[in-house]
């Protein structure tokens, strides 16, 4: 029943996911009015139905709200500048929650990966610092703070996503990491387009990391069992 069910939702996801790619691929702003919202709400209903452990439904739903929150604000961006900065605090709270997940609950307790190895966290931070050296000439006045918050807000769920590694299961670890990656680069796509050069389908790009990651993330939760 579990598989029929999940293979309707996917059918379901693939459409919403297409519409949403042409609108993209095609510049039409009106299908992603239309199907864009949909994306963090499929994703939350999927996981309500197939997790397998109910004690951080809480937390991870939150983080669901904050990326809907982020989809909705950043879809009117372009009409003023307001929604930008909205958009970007709802994903700020999303990565705040996602990192409060990532580091608070596991299978097994005691030591991550990255507390084992702090090194690691030198690619995280020399990555983060060569996009802010590429952006920084293009942003003005208070947009530079808070651009370099959020960047280290999603440093910081990229890095308690490789945390997880030894904490959880292998496959629940590899796809949640997998899409904390994923999450990186469609972030930077968006900041290296916005505020330091233009390039060829920026959004349709933008957007098949961004829905990647989101469902990469949630099939890795899915996985992890209560501890």
């Amino acid at each position: 029943m579990k598989n029929r069910t999940s293979l309707l939702l996917h059918l379901i996801f693939a459409i919403i996911v297409l519409v949403e790619l042409s609108g993209r691929f095609l510049d039409n702003i009106h299908l992603e009015y239309l199907v864009k919202p949909l994306i963090m709400i499929w994703v939350a209903i999927y996981f309500m139905i197939f997790k397998k452990k109910k004690t951080f439904a809480v937390p991870v739903l939150l983080a669901f709200f904050f990326s809907w929150l982020g989809d909705i604000f950043l879809m009117f961006s372009g009409k003023n500048e307001l929604f930008f900065f909205a958009g970007v605090g709802g994903f700020f709270c999303a990565q705040i929650t996602y990192i409060y997940t990532f580091s608070t609950y596991s299978e097994t307790g005691g030591k991550g990966y990255l507390q084992k190895n702090p090194l690691l966290m030198i690619v995280f931070l020399a990555y983060v610092a060569g996009i802010l050296i590429l952006l920084f000439p293009g942003l003005e006045g208070m947009m530079k703070p808070i651009i370099v918050v959020y960047a280290v807000s999603l440093m910081g769920m990229s890095m308690m996503a490789l945390n997880r590694k030894g904490r959880v299961g292998r496959s629940s670890f590899l796809w949640v990491f997998a899409g904390s990656i994923l999450f990186l680069l469609s972030d930077s796509m968006i900041a290296l387009n916005k505020f330091y050069s233009e390039f060829w389908l920026a959004g349709f790009w933008i957007m098949i990391t961004y829905i990647a990651a989101q469902y990469l993330i949630m099939r890795g939760l899915i996985l992890e069992e209560e501890g």
